[in-house]
């Protein structure tokens, strides 16, 4: 197989294959796939038959399920097999990922293969209420973000539709707003509430290098909770459905958007700032794991997939 980066270019032939399987879920479509693929995470190949769409994140390499252009097609156990022997030359373990409605029904008709279910990555359904109050503990993030930005703008906002003939203008906006930024923004001491400010330590670090014990298969999320849980520091946390897993609000009582509207927790491992969420990141021996307090969208620490 001849796999290479996802592009624009291959919309024609995504859509080539997806056209026929009527899939409820998000994985498949293009948009989502070159949003997710841009840099280099998601790679396509294709036979005469079907389409393989190959993924790495971070520590994890596998596979999407194959699309053929008819879903009831004989030649699906091919492809699986293709894909599955592909994955095992490349010391990559055959597991293939987003199995769900059609393709769990064309897995079905095939041997050789276990399905498992993966409760982190099931689809979910929002609660339209939950959306639409915003209510309760758990969503007063949220709430505070749009408190924040009323305060700001008032009634000086309106809703439009976004169009072509418009993109130049949203480029020339984003342009504008990066060359107003200030070379010592991300300090934002002035931004931290009266009260917060205390629990910045003076040197910035909540706990020095620490080497932690954990068992196989547990998550960045749980490595988290084990050393707050051991060294007594508070941390607060709630599951986002969006991205099917746990979002950190808050760690030693410093909280997203208390040191400005783009300030709150990111992680990284071994230098890498992941595009995923904690709970999805299993952990391999020797990884250097680090929270990190951005003001800035991550920019000021090194991460500068937010701002372009």
């Amino acid at each position: 197989m001849d796999f290479k980066p996802i592009d624009i270019s291959m919309k024609q032939m995504v859509e080539h294959y997806t056209a026929k399987w009527k899939l409820e879920c998000s994985e498949y479509t293009f948009s989502n796939l070159l949003m997710w693929g841009c840099g280099g995470n998601i790679m396509l190949a294709e036979d005469e038959q079907a389409l393989y769409i190959l993924l790495h994140w971070g520590n994890e390499r596998f596979m999407f399920a194959p699309l053929t252009v008819e879903p009831e097609s004989e030649y699906y156990q091919t492809a699986l097999d293709k894909a599955a022997e592909y994955m095992r030359t490349h010391g990559i373990d055959p597991v293939f990922k987003g199995i769900s409605g059609p393709i769990k029904a064309a897995f079905e008709r095939c041997t050789g293969y276990e399905l498992i279910d993966d409760r982190n990555n099931s689809d979910y359904v929002y609660a339209m209420e939950s959306l639409r109050d915003l209510a309760g503990k758990k969503l007063h993030a949220k709430r505070n973000h749009i408190h924040q930005f009323m305060a700001q703008y008032g009634e000086r906002y309106e809703y439009v539709k976004i169009t072509g003939d418009m993109m130049g203008e949203c480029v020339d906006v984003y342009n504008e707003w990066l060359s107003e930024k200030s070379p010592d923004e991300t300090d934002n001491m002035e931004l931290c509430a009266e009260n917060k400010r205390p629990l910045v330590p003076s040197d910035g670090v909540i706990l020095p290098a620490t080497t932690v014990t954990f068992s196989p298969g547990e998550s960045v999320y749980d490595v988290l909770q084990q050393v707050c849980r051991d060294y007594g520091i508070h941390m607060e946390s709630e599951f986002t459905p969006m991205y099917n897993s746990a979002y950190i609000e808050g760690i030693n009582n410093l909280y997203e958007f208390d040191v400005g509207n783009e300030s709150g927790w990111m992680y990284k491992v071994n230098g890498w700032f992941p595009n995923y969420g904690c709970s999805r990141y299993q952990v391999e021996d020797g990884d250097v794991i680090c929270w990190v307090y951005t003001c800035d969208l991550g920019a000021d620490v090194g991460d500068n997939s937010m701002n372009g």
